[in-house]
């Protein structure tokens, strides 16, 4: 995970997911029970976050925080040729051109990508605004130590095995339905799949749910991924959906594509939880 704020460790970790609308926190040690921290109107995350370690009694507990869609962006480039620890420090100067706020504003990090189809090294790189992830830790230095930040899609890929070529399939309250490829706990591959916030309707009963659609979009994905990216198939899927209707997602699945797909949720996980616990569960670098 990224560099960003890295400190020495101390003590037990917490892990906290930022999104827009509340903070979701998983404490290292057993039972993992997930803490849900609803943002008041008004409310900024600096402040939010400082409320919720006192109200749990948090102080001098290792943070790891993984940051929601609304902190950073992504943007994919050819691999400049260069030592990878210059790379790091020309990543401003990669994006000038790619970004459209000043980069002395911004933090960079990067990821190295799989191949392209003519064999070209590629990158995916983050940026988000510096101003804003240094408010979140000038707010909680006080109280603790903010030991890694990172960011919510790359968290996730912690929670398959190191040896696992997968597929997952994630949705949380608010967001648009992604399906991800992840290899060796690397992220590969994103998309979004639109049309399915209704997912998050207790009120509609699961039997009226016609999953055709999400299967032809599944099907489209994988094509597209394993044809023009020449990345290989998932062996395994995992579903991080809620939990009404994971059982019947994982039923159409299993008819189509001949595969039980697994759920990386459960009554004590939510989907919306689950950055924060891959967030614990990053190998230290």
């Amino acid at each position: 995970m990224f560099k960003w704020f890295k400190s020495a460790q101390s003590s037990t970790a917490v892990g906290i997911y930022l999104t827009s609308s509340a903070l979701y926190a998983v404490e290292e040690q057993y039972p993992q029970q997930v803490v849900e921290y609803p943002l008041a109107s008004g409310e900024q995350p600096a402040e939010a976050l400082t409320a919720l370690i006192e109200a749990q009694h948090w102080q001098g507990r290792r943070l790891r925080l993984a940051l929601g869609r609304q902190y950073y962006r992504q943007a994919q480039l050819d691999k400049p040729a260069m030592p990878d620890d210059e790379l790091a420090q020309a990543l401003p100067w990669c994006m000038r051109e790619l970004v459209d706020e000043p980069v002395e504003q911004l933090l960079f990090d990067y990821i190295d990508l799989p191949a392209g189809p003519q064999g070209t090294e590629r990158i995916a790189v983050y940026y988000s605004r510096r101003a804003q992830l240094a408010a979140l830790v000038k707010a909680v230095s006080p109280l603790c130590d903010i030991e890694t930040m990172g960011v919510d899609e790359l968290a996730m890929t912690n929670l398959l095995a190191p040896d696992q070529r997968g597929l997952v399939l994630h949705k949380v309250p608010g967001q648009e339905l992604t399906m991800t490829f992840v290899h060796q706990r690397q992220w590969h591959f994103s998309r979004t799949i639109r049309g399915f916030q209704a997912l998050d309707d207790d009120t509609m009963a699961v039997d009226q749910f016609v999953f055709d659609n999400l299967l032809l979009e599944l099907q489209r994905s994988i094509d597209y991924a394993t044809g023009q990216l020449r990345l290989n198939a998932p062996n395994k899927w995992f579903l991080a959906l809620p939990a009404r209707v994971t059982t019947a997602v994982q039923t159409a699945i299993g008819q189509v594509f001949d595969i039980q797909p697994e759920s990386l949720s459960n009554e004590h996980l939510s989907p919306v939880s689950l950055p924060a616990l891959g967030m614990l569960q990053e190998e230290s670098r």
